[in-house]
């Protein structure tokens, strides 16, 4: 897969970049390449939920898992999200970042709506 990293410990299913959804908060986290979660302690080292999850560039869903030395490594739940839900889920991150129209948001991908996540982070 085009964006795919070998990550020690992570899927190589993994399509690169993702974003992370936490239960019950409309903010998702822009995680943009496998090195990124690997170096980055506040992604892997992180607390999670049961219900936070990692949706990769395919629409994939990972659990957030904690192994025995307390790295969370995403592990493959089985599961896709729709584009419709991850329209929803779009329309709400935008909204709480405070932005407008989000009636009119529309991505013909999940890889395309993970790419507005980080545009709407750089703005």
């Amino acid at each position: 897969m085009p964006g795919s990293t070998a990550i020690p410990g992570c899927p190589d299913s993994i399509d690169w970049p993702a974003v992370i959804k936490f239960e019950g908060d409309d903010e998702l986290v822009y995680v943009g390449s496998g090195q990124e979660w690997a170096s980055d302690a506040n992604l892997h080292a992180c607390r999670y939920s049961q219900d936070d999850c990692l949706v990769d560039s395919s629409g994939h869903k990972f659990r957030l898992v904690a192994a025995a030395d307390g790295v969370v490594m995403p592990a493959d739940s089985g599961e896709m999200i729709s584009l419709q839900s991850f329209i929803r889920l779009l329309r709400a991150h935008a909204a709480a970042a405070g932005q407008c129209c989000i009636e009119k948001i529309m991505t013909r991908s999940v890889a395309e709506g993970i790419a507005l996540v980080r545009s709407l982070g750089d703005a």
